[in-house]
This record gives structure tokens, sequence and C-alpha cells, in this order.
């Protein structure tokens, strides 16, 4: 779900979380019991540049590459039951919540938690989507929102909207609940690298939206005041030369594939002023 909603649409329920954490799921066959374990050159398989950074923080020794698609088809890749070259993951970084969900539990060799891995924004937590003003829709959903869940994933969403980040950033977070209303959260935004790290570790007493939003600009302002702002406009900056060199060579692509086009129709075209020249038919 985008961290800013189109105007036309609005957040109407956020169910209870299921288990939020980072799940280490080793190959079928291997003796590993845990992500410290892989030996020098191990290769993990990753869709998030979160779990990327944050495990190149840890153990810059693993090979990092990227692993995409459905989880049934992410664990195939794991085990390579095809065989195929391409796939030589030793294991992969998931999100325990689907593969909970997918009853796929046993699959989870080791849970990753705080402080070394921090999870996604909003991660295991549903929400709902629709049309902004649909009252009958409201009402339908009406009891289905989960007030804990619900509260700290708008204090979370709060950081990332007021960053300005989204999936391709490196923020990863914990949240949990104290005694007394007080939400603590535990933010970290790291570089691709994960040479750079700020964090901000914060807690207030959180009893509504407003005020689990007001919490989650407070904690962005800690770790703008941390310096995460050269991370994220490196990132950025990045991000854009990436997209740009990309368009680059579409664009290149296109004008030789152009060019060949217009040198076959004018080689077609010499061909027949030639026969007809000659009084040949073409």
């Amino acid at each position: 779900m985008p961290t800013v909603l189109p105007e036309a649409c609005s957040l109407a329920a956020i169910l209870e979380r299921e288990d939020p954490r980072d799940a280490f799921v080793v190959r079928a066959g291997h003796p590993y019991k845990s992500l410290s374990e892989l030996p020098q050159g191990a290769v993990i398989g990753s869709s998030s540049v979160r779990r990327m950074a944050q495990i190149k923080r840890l153990y810059p020794h693993l090979v990092l590459v990227d692993c995409r698609g459905n989880v049934p088809s992410r664990l195939r890749k794991l085990d390579n039951v095809e065989n195929l070259p391409q796939f030589k993951y030793d294991a992969l970084i998931l999100a325990a919540a689907g593969l909970l969900r997918l009853g796929l539990g046993d699959r989870i060799t080791q849970y990753l938690d705080a402080p070394e891995i921090l999870y996604a924004i909003g991660q295991g937590a549903i929400g709902i989507e629709i049309r902004a003003g649909d009252d009958d829709i409201v009402d339908v959903l009406k009891g289905l929102t989960h007030e804990p869940t619900a509260l700290a994933c708008y204090a979370e969403r709060e950081v990332l909207r007021t960053l300005e980040g989204g999936c391709s950033v490196p923020i990863g977070v914990k949240t949990t609940w104290e005694e007394g209303g007080a939400l603590h959260m535990l933010v970290r935004v790291s570089s691709l690298d994960g040479t750079q790290n700020v964090e901000a570790d914060e807690r207030a007493k959180v009893g509504s939206q407003a005020e689990a939003e007001d919490f989650g600009r407070a904690v962005a302002q800690k770790l703008v005041d941390g310096g995460c702002v050269p991370i994220l406009e490196k990132i950025e900056a990045d991000k854009t030369a990436k997209e740009k060199a990309k368009h680059d060579v579409e664009a290149a692509k296109a004008a030789a594939i152009k060019e060949d086009d217009e040198n076959s129709q004018l080689g077609e075209s010499a061909v027949l002023v030639w026969s007809e020249d000659v009084g040949q038919s073409a």
C-alpha cells in the first residue's frame, strides 16, 4: 500500500497484525540454523533493499542477490527442485507473516529480530483501502480494525511519509506497546551498502490516530536531526541516475531500431527506382 494514498482512496480498516519479523529460510538439506552460521560467500536471496542493507551491515562476507516471485516460487528457487544452474541460493529472507499465513511456518529456520534486523513499515498488517467517502463500505468494515495494530501502523507510516521514503529506501522499524499505553518505536535508516546507519529509539503515549501520526513525525524528526538526510539524498540521487541510465539505453535501442527501419526502407526504395529506370516491373 503506498505511503500516500490517492485522493480518491482512504484506509478504512487495519486488521490484527501477524508476526511482523523477517524470517531466515535455509535451503532444504543445509545444516545451518541461523544467519550467523552461514559461511563466507554464502548466497542469500531477497527482493528487499532494506533486508539487504541490514544484512550487509552485519555480515559483509555474505553474497546478496535478487530473488523475486511469490512465496512458493521463491521456495522452489531456493530448493532448486528443477536443478537449474541460475538458482544457487543458500537461504532466503522472507516476511514471517507471509509464510505463516500460507501454512509454511515450518520453513522458518530463524526469526530475525531487533536490534539486528528491523522489519518494514506496516509489515505483517493487512490494510483495507476503499473509495474515499464510501460510507456504506465503511459501515460494512466497522469493527474489523485492531486498534493496537492500527495505531502502530499509523505511527510507522507517518515516519515514512515525513521522510518521503518508500519501498526503495532501507528503513526498518520495530514498534511495541508498553504498559500505560506507551508506544515504543525503534527506527533505522541505512545506506544501501549498510555502512551508514541512523537510529531513533523513542516512546510516547498514543491513544488516537492523530497522536500516533504526531509521534511518527516526531520520530522522523529525530532521524533528521541524527543525520539521515544525506543518506536518503544519496539513495534518491543513485536511483535517479539509474533510471536515467536505463532510459538512455532504451532510447538508444529505440533510435537504432528506427535507423535500421529507415535504412531498410531506403534500400527497398532504391531497388524500386532502379527497376523502374530499366523498365522492369518491381
